[in-house]
């Protein structure tokens, strides 16, 4: 009997009717094989069994629940917890699910602006995209959400997550989450907005390093890429690239694949997937013309670093082709694909999302079992950092500060800081902060206070300029700038 006849068996006779599977597996079950049973028999037994035990618990709930239950809610509850069964990313899609995943991708989105997965079995922040209200609430990556609107999340598929978190823009949602080196759980309450998502974010650093953010990978993305790559092009004055791929937490293959063309030779194996035939390995290379200017470049990652944004990184450092800095990555890199489901069956729009292979980098490594280690590894700040930066995230001195001193005041302190007169009433105001919030026994390093007050500013351009690890990116490039000049005048 085929496994297409067996689940034709199911469903007219277990779901449909309720009824036992016929008596033939009693029957089976009774005599004994006139001969030893064949890998492929036995599993077919093992899934005669199974659909026997599901059909007695269908029976069951139809004949003795308190409540009648709709049987369409029970088919699809079977169908959840199968897939349960095999990992967080492979989902069952109801016709609204569907069109939340092609919305996903086109970059626009009712909701809070955060992406999240199944870590460890816990609901967790993958990442806030910049710019949105989880973002500037002050969500962090790797934040284990324990409740959601007083529900707790134990147990919660991510598809359940989303759509308690999203909703109509201008309403609240509370969420309470638990976070590694704080006491306590952490509460919020964020007004829903509509997520425009803009992909890629660039800026020039000092004059000499080009700077691109991506947040995510989408289908405008590798466009937006190559612009910016010819802007830095055409700009004599660049000597360096950083590439953050901090908190991006991934999305079309296809576009991820694309923007690690930009930065490697044609040819170059950027990514292979393999599943569980042997056979299926399918590999993804640089296509001719694609690739850019070579620059020297330093590419950030942290642990919201995941999946496309993962392959990115494992690419680049494979290929020698930068330096990777910051912390391990996520180590989300499964391959789903898409099959749907029911077409047979009247007024059935649905479809399964199945994890079929594993992403790995060109030195072979299974980027889902173990993410991406940087070649520096430099942490933000560490626990005890991060407990008092958020304190002097939410100061009220640092709000006043930024109200008296205007929403380019570290650019202002910045420039009394590199003058040699006297006159430096910006750094003075600044000191007086530091100061002040050090006899409240909050002890932090400067620049990580400056970095509270660039997230807390209007100002984009100083979360990357003030931000510690952006800054220890560009003394890289510009020390790697400097050896080369001196390599290239000894004529080495």
């Amino acid at each position: 009997m085929t496994m297409k006849r067996l689940c034709l068996v199911f469903l007219t006779t277990a779901l449909l009717a309720g009824a036992y599977l016929p008596s033939a597996v009693g029957e089976a079950k009774r005599q004994p094989p006139t001969r030893p049973l064949t890998e492929e028999e036995r599993a077919e037994d093992e899934v005669l069994k199974g659909f026997h035990l599901i059909s007695e618990v269908f029976s069951q709930i139809k004949e003795n629940y308190v409540e009648e239950v709709d049987p369409k809610e029970l088919i699809y509850g079977a169908i959840k917890g199968m897939l349960s069964a095999l990992d967080p990313y492979s989902q069952f899609l109801t016709s609204e699910r569907k069109k939340e995943l092609q919305v996903d991708t086109k970059g626009s989105f009712g909701g809070l602006g955060m992406y999240i997965g199944i870590r460890d079995n816990k609901l967790t922040v993958i990442a806030p995209i910049e710019g949105t209200p989880a973002y500037k609430a002050g969500v962090q990556p790797g934040d284990h959400i324990i409740e959601i609107e007083g529900k707790s999340t134990a147990g919660m598929s991510v598809e359940e997550a989303v759509k308690l978190l999203r909703g109509d823009p201008g309403t609240k949602v509370t969420f309470t989450v638990v976070r590694e080196g704080e006491p306590e759980p952490i509460k919020f309450t964020i007004t829903r907005d509509i997520i425009q998502i803009q992909t890629v974010k660039h800026q020039v650093i000092d004059g000499v390093i080009g700077y691109i953010r991506i947040t995510n990978f989408m289908e405008p993305t590798d466009a937006a890429v190559d612009q910016v790559l010819e802007e830095f092009e055409s700009n004599p004055k660049i000597k360096g690239i950083i590439l953050d791929l901090r908190g991006n937490p991934g999305g079309l293959l296809t576009s991820a694949v694309e923007v690690a063309s930009d930065f490697l030779p044609e040819g170059a194996l950027i990514v292979y997937t393999q599943g569980r035939d042997p056979k299926s390995r399918r590999e993804f290379r640089v296509a001719p013309g694609k690739t850019h200017k070579w620059f020297p470049m330093v590419v950030l990652i942290d642990g919201g670093t995941a999946s496309g944004s993962e392959i990115v990184a494992g690419a680049i450092k494979d290929n020698r082709r930068g330096i990777l800095m910051g912390t391990r990555t996520f180590g989300k890199a499964s391959v789903q694909k898409i099959f749907p489901i029911g077409r047979d069956v009247p007024g059935e729009d649905v479809a399964l999302k199945l994890t079929v292979a594993h992403y790995y980098t060109p030195n072979g490594v299974d980027i889902h079992k173990h993410g991406i280690e940087p070649d520096i590894e430099l942490p933000l700040m560490s626990r005890r950092e991060a407990k008092l930066w958020r304190r002097v995230f939410d100061h009220p001195k640092v709000k006043e500060f930024i109200k008296t001193g205007g929403e380019d005041i570290l650019f202002k302190v910045k420039r009394d800081e590199e003058d040699e007169d006297d006159d430096d009433p910006a750094l003075a105001q600044f000191e007086d902060l530091l100061d002040a919030l050090e006899k409240e026994g909050i002890t932090l390093r400067p620049e990580l206070v400056k970095f509270a007050i660039a997230r807390r500013t209007l100002n984009e351009k100083d979360d990357y300029v003030f931000d510690p690890q952006v800054e220890a990116a560009v003394r890289y490039l510009k020390a790697f700038e400097a050896v080369k000049e001196v390599v290239e005048k000894s004529g080495r």
